[in-house]
């Protein structure tokens, strides 16, 4: 063992020395100085000795073991190998690993923010091939892998080869049989899928294989949160599981010049070239998915499919968001009699009906473009004249002139935020996003701000949405990143979003802005909201307040929309009770949940808590106080050792904690408040509000006259505003106030519909959509 650690000990040691080299290079050759001459010197200098130790290993004038040394020497000094030094490194590093059990179980614990993979495994008939792919998944040199088997009532022996695998490894693998034949490839798909829990998938038939890398080396994409499917370079094998070519042939036919490079592209520039000729990705085991869960209706259309299943379920998959390919995660692709995609199956009429359903349904998702549709159609047509149909023409399968006239129904709507964080023109257009994406548009995300987001508000986003950065849109220049993702309609919710689309030049789409208040909150000047006002086509506003820059310019009122904030009910249990936090049953609790931010009347609640208990010790009362900000510290000092009042910190579960509270607190001052989501939350829980009349506060806590609360006048004065708050917290401990302003806001809470604000916005970005095109 000591000599193994030692040869490992210096084989890490080149390694390293190789990287600090190759890094050293591009360091100095971005630094653009007289060094970076001398680096680049020494990078050709390397190359071309390297080069020429390689020709002297294939001279025959000198000894055979003179060539090796020649090969070796060439190796050592080829910054060309660092990859693959790399590899090698890694397939013996994770095997030395996966030796041991305690020190797998270490590594599974370091990675665990690593992105961890399910790999499905459907299987009918194939035990003859089913030990090569078990092992080409066990065997990957990325580690966070669990395996789901699924037997689709095998005749022959699979299931004793299964039930060995699981002897083996009985933590990564688990079984699942059928007790009837699905009749349907993508029947088991859908099964295993249901059960995958990683967070990416892969789909491995049971008769092929791939190289040990192939995972690591597809995965690096997903570090792109707008990557949702990543492919490699899949190859044919036969039945013996030699290599045999044509793949290459086939990828480069659908589009010269792109497949000997990492690729990564929107999903409409794919299907806009080779995606839309061919299916390129001909092996679903050469993929990975981003998981999310898939609409029933694409699984139940899926499986109308007996062979172009995958192509549909790809786009399907992708929605809005990006394919990246990768070279060299290579997979292998068994060809043999049994095979479902073999040479007899497409020689059948539904092989070409199938393509043609594909091709109609990427149009309606899509505007493809008429050259692209031509090429689709000839290499179509091609396949066609080899199958020999008798009695079957080419138009009767496959119809150019409905695909032709087939259009888009389905537009791409680019949501763009500030970033993931506490306030309501962040959350809001998560759930709208949320919600248009339930009722089957096609939505993504574009993040301006990414250095403080908040894993919980990150969460909040439906895993299907792909997130674009602002650096996505710098690289390209925004009319060239919305032409590549295919996008409809930007509708932002920030003014730097704005500022992004519109200070440039003329947009390829519709355009609408949410004012949640930032033109306010960034004071942007009139000379600019007037010139954006130009090309926004809908400017939806929450409270009146919103529209004060837009006072003074002629922007026609036909551009203004009044819309109300929403979000979907959260039902989840706060994890403390009262009596956790050491509070009477019969108490009056009053919550205030916000950000801890200047104007949201922290210390303000605070005091005037005090001051309602020092008028009536007679009734038990207690304060919740549930976020983070700067203003805690404040607020602490001012509650001192009053053990009735309890700082919570950040609260996911806010409904929940308002459904513990009997009074929901909002003595907001602070300056952008518009239509505040907290509100709603507490709505929605059926607990009655105390809040400034501020914004759209009013208005928002009162349905057909009556008030789910009680609003009162904030003042600038903060003594009389202090007193004003306490006089009105003391009316609330009366039972029959509060048990009125309950019945209404039980009320006012079921206005707040989600799914019917979607639907209201999707009906703007219709008509908006239909003004743009003319």
């Amino acid at each position: 063992m000591t000599a193994r650690r030692e040869d490992d000990s210096s084989y890490m040691e080149d390694l390293i020395a190789d990287i600090d080299f190759i890094s050293g290079e591009v360091d100095s050759l971005q630094r653009g100085n007289w060094a970076s001459k001398v680096s680049l010197m020494r990078l050709l200098k390397n190359l071309l000795y390297s080069r020429l130790l390689y020709r002297l290993s294939k001279a025959e004038w000198f000894s055979p073991r003179r060539r090796a040394r020649f090969f070796k020497s060439a190796e050592k000094r080829d910054p060309l190998l660092l990859v693959q030094k790399v590899d090698e490194f890694c397939v013996k590093y994770y095997r030395r690993i996966n030796e041991n059990a305690l020190l797998g179980r270490a590594l599974e614990i370091g990675n665990n923010k690593g992105l961890k993979v399910t790999a499905i495994v459907p299987n009918y008939n194939h035990s003859k091939y089913l030990s090569r792919r078990l092992d080409s998944i066990i065997d990957q040199t990325y580690p966070l892998i669990d395996i789901i088997i699924l037997d689709d009532c095998s005749t022959d022996n699979s299931v004793e080869v299964i039930e060995s695998y699981i002897d083996k490894y009985p933590t990564r693998i688990k079984a699942v049989y059928s007790t009837k034949n699905s009749g349907n490839i993508f029947r088991q798909w859908r099964k295993g899928y249901a059960q995958a829990t990683g967070d990416i998938v892969w789909i491995c038939e049971s008769d092929d294989f791939c190289e040990p890398t192939f995972v690591e080396r597809a995965i690096r994409a997903f570090r792109d949160q707008s990557v949702m499917l990543s492919f490699g370079s899949v190859q044919y094998a036969d039945a013996n599981g030699k290599f045999v070519p044509g793949l290459d042939d086939y990828r480069e036919d659908s589009e010269p010049g792109i497949w000997d490079r990492t690729t990564v592209r929107p999903a409409f520039e794919w299907f806009s070239r080779a995606f839309g000729v061919k299916n390129v990705i001909p092996n679903v085991g050469g993929s990975l998915w981003r998981r999310h869960d898939i609409d029933e209706n694409v699984w139940e259309t899926a499986t109308t499919f007996k062979v172009m299943g995958d192509w549909f379920l790809y786009a399907a998959i992708v929605g809005g968001g990006q394919i990246a390919y990768e070279p060299t995660a290579v997979s292998y692709f068994r060809i043999h009699r049994n095979n479902t995609s073999g040479k007899k199956t497409q020689r059948t009429r539904q092989y070409f009906e199938e393509y043609f359903r594909v091709m109609r349904s990427l149009k309606e998702n899509w505007p493809i473009p008429s050259h692209t549709l031509s090429r689709f159609i000839a290499s179509s047509h091609r396949m066609f004249k080899r199958a020999n149909l008798p009695g079957v023409t080419f138009d009767s399968v496959l119809n150019e002139e409905q695909l032709a006239a087939t259009r888009r129904r389905h537009h791409h709507i680019l949501i763009g935020l500030m970033g993931f964080s506490y306030g309501g023109g962040e959350i809001f257009p998560v759930h709208l996003a949320n919600a248009l994406r339930r009722i089957g548009v096609t939505v993504s995300i574009l993040q301006m701000h990414s250095r403080d987001d908040e894993p919980d508000v990150r969460r909040l986003l439906d895993p299907s949405i792909p997130v674009y950065s602002v650096d996505h849109v710098m690289e390209r220049g925004p009319r060239d990143f919305l032409e590549r993702t295919g996008v409809s309609l930007v509708h932002s919710h920030v003014a730097t979003v704005d500022r992004l689309f519109l200070d440039g030049d003329s947009l390829p789409c519709a355009y609408m802005s949410t004012l949640h208040g930032s033109y306010e909150a960034m004071r942007v000047p009139k000379t600019k909201v007037y010139r954006w006002s130009k090309r926004v086509g809908r400017f939806a506003y929450l409270a009146d307040r919103n529209l004060s820059p837009f006072y003074g310019l002629e922007v026609p009122q036909q551009k203004f929309l009044k819309v109300r904030n929403a979000l979907p009910p959260d039902h989840r249990a706060f994890p403390k009770t009262r009596a956790d936090l050491d509070i009477q049953a019969n108490a009056v609790v009053f919550c205030l949940a916000s950000r801890a931010v200047e104007g949201k009347g922290w210390s303000e609640a605070v005091k005037a808590y005090l001051r309602m208990r020092i008028r009536r010790p007679d009734v038990p009362t207690a304060l919740l106080l549930a976020g983070d900000g700067e203003k805690i510290e404040e607020a602490k000092q001012y509650a001192a050792d009053e053990p009735t009042i309890h700082f919570l910190g950040f609260v996911s579960e806010v409904s929940g904690l308002y459904r513990m509270a009997d009074v929901a607190l909002l003595p907001s001052r602070y300056p952008g408040e518009s239509f505040p989501l907290t509100l709603i939350q507490a709505f929605q829980a059926g607990t009655p509000c105390i809040a400034t009349d501020i914004g759209e506060i009013k208005g928002m806590s009162t349905l057909d006259g009556n008030e789910a609360g009680i609003i009162f006048t904030p003042t600038d004065d903060n003594e009389i505003f202090v007193q004003s708050l306490s006089l009105v917290m003391e009316k609330m401990l009366d039972n029959d106030v509060r048990s009125k302003f309950r019945d209404n806001a039980i009320l006012v809470g079921k206005s707040f519909d989600m799914d019917q604000i979607a639907r209201t916005y999707l009906q703007e970005y219709v008509n908006l959509i239909e003004e743009f095109l003319g």
